[in-house]
């Protein structure tokens, strides 16, 4: 009689690989990214604001001491929640 062979436990090193989690970390990354492009260009447009790649990659450029910093921080919160 042949042995029967156990299944592979739930959550088993084959099922995750380096390679695989590499590239969902890029594909999660780069949807960010599209989506905060997005949203701060419509945001700097609609409010008139030199539009600047600081804007996207740079906190520093979200003010607290006045109303264009706070809605640049209300987009970056939207951001993280879609």
């Amino acid at each position: 009689m042949a042995r029967r062979r156990r299944p592979p436990r739930p959550g088993a090193l084959a099922d995750v690989s380096p390679l695989r989690i590499f590239t969902q970390i890029v594909i999660l990354q780069a949807a960010y990214y599209a989506s905060a492009a997005v949203l701060i260009v419509f945001t700097a447009l609609v409010a008139g604001t030199p539009l600047r790649l600081e804007l996207l990659l740079n906190w520093r450029t979200v003010r607290a001491d006045n109303t264009v910093g706070w809605m640049y921080a209300l987009v970056w919160v939207l951001n993280s929640l879609i």
